[in-house]
C-alpha cells in the first residue's frame, strides 16, 4: 500500500472514530430547552416563571404535532397552577386531556390527569366529583401502573372523608410495610390511619401514628404535611388531657404555616 493510501486510510478511520455531535432541528431543540427551563424553575420554586415556560413549551409541542409530549406538559401546567393556588385553572388544564373526544392522548396521560383531578377535588371537598375522577384512574391502572399505590391511598382518604374511618384504615394498612411503596405514600397512609384512629377515639394510637408520620415528612422536607401532622398531634394531645403538650404542637404548626405563607 502506498504512503498516500495509508494516509487516506488513517484519516478515514480517524473521522469514523469521532462522529460529529448530533443536533436537533431548531424547533425541537427550542421545545426541549423551554421544557428544561420550566422544570428547573418549578424545582427552584419560581412558579410563575415555570408556568410561562410550560405554556411556551406546549405551543411548540402542539405546532410539531407532538400530542404525547403536549399531554405531559398540560399535566405539568396543572401542577404548577395548583401550586399557585389556582385550583380552577388547574382543573381546566386537566380537563383538556380528560374531555378530549378523540383518542388523541396516551392512556398513561389520561390516567395521570384523572388521578390529579381527583386529588384536587378531594382537597376541595368535592367528594362525588373526586369519586368519578379516581374511578377513571382505577380503571386505567393495571398491576404495574406507577400510580397504583397513590391511587389506593387516595381511595382510603376519600373513604375517610365520607365517614368510613374503619374502611379507610384497612385500606391504608395495606400500604404499610410494602417495600414497593415509597416513603411519601407510606406517610400518607400513616396519616390516614392516625386520622381514622382519632375519629374512632383511639387517641394513644393516633398520637403514635401522627408522630411516625411527622418523622417521615420532616425527612422528606414536606412542609405542608408537617403542619397537618402537628395539628393532628395537637388535637389528640388535647383529647388525652395533655394541654401543655397540645399547645406546643399547635404553636409549632402555626410557625410552620406562617413560614410557608411567606415563602
Amino acid at each position: 500500500m502506498t504512503r498516500l493510501a495509508l494516509f487516506f486510510l488513517a484519516g478515514l478511520l480517524s473521522s469514523c472514530s469521532s462522529s460529529p455531535a448530533l443536533h436537533l432541528p431548531p424547533a425541537l431543540e427550542q421545545a426541549h430547552t423551554t421544557d428544561s427551563d420550566a422544570r428547573r424553575a418549578q424545582h427552584n420554586g419560581e412558579l410563575s416563571r415555570a408556568q410561562l415556560g410550560f405554556a411556551k413549551t406546549l405551543r411548540l409541542q402542539q405546532s410539531l404535532d407532538d400530542s404525547a409530549s403536549a399531554a405531559t406538559t398540560m399535566i405539568n401546567l396543572a401542577t404548577v397552577t395548583h401550586q399557585l393556588h389556582d385550583d380552577g385553572g388547574a382543573l381546566v388544564w386537566l380537563d383538556k386531556i380528560l374531555l378530549e373526544k378523540t383518542a388523541l392522548y396516551p392512556t398513561d396521560a389520561i390516567l395521570a390527569a384523572g388521578f390529579r383531578k381527583a386529588v384536587i377535588l378531594t382537597n376541595l371537598a368535592r367528594l362525588s366529583e373526586a369519586e368519578t375522577s379516581i374511578t377513571i384512574a382505577e380503571k386505567l391502572c393495571k398491576n404495574t401502573c406507577p400510580l397504583r399505590f397513590s391511587i389506593v391511598g387516595l381511595r382510603g382518604r376519600l373513604m375517610l372523608l365520607n365517614g368510613n374511618a374503619q374502611g379507610a384504615m384497612e385500606i391504608a394498612k395495606s400500604l404499610i410495610g410494602n417495600n414497593e411503596v415509597g416513603k411519601e405514600e407510606q406517610s400518607n397512609a400513616l396519616r390516614i390511619i392516625a386520622t381514622a384512629e382519632e375519629e374512632l377515639a383511639r387517641y394513644p394510637d393516633a398520637l403514635k401514628h401522627y408522630q411516625e408520620t411527622l418523622e417521615i415528612d420532616k425527612s422528606l422536607g414536606l412542609s405542608g404535611r408537617i403542619g397537618e401532622d402537628l395539628n393532628g398531634m395537637a388535637r389528640v394531645a388535647k383529647k388525652l388531657g395533655s394541654d401543655q403538650e397540645a399547645d406546643i404542637y399547635a404553636r409549632r404548626a402555626e410557625i410552620v404555616t406562617e413560614a410557608l405563607r411567606q415563602k
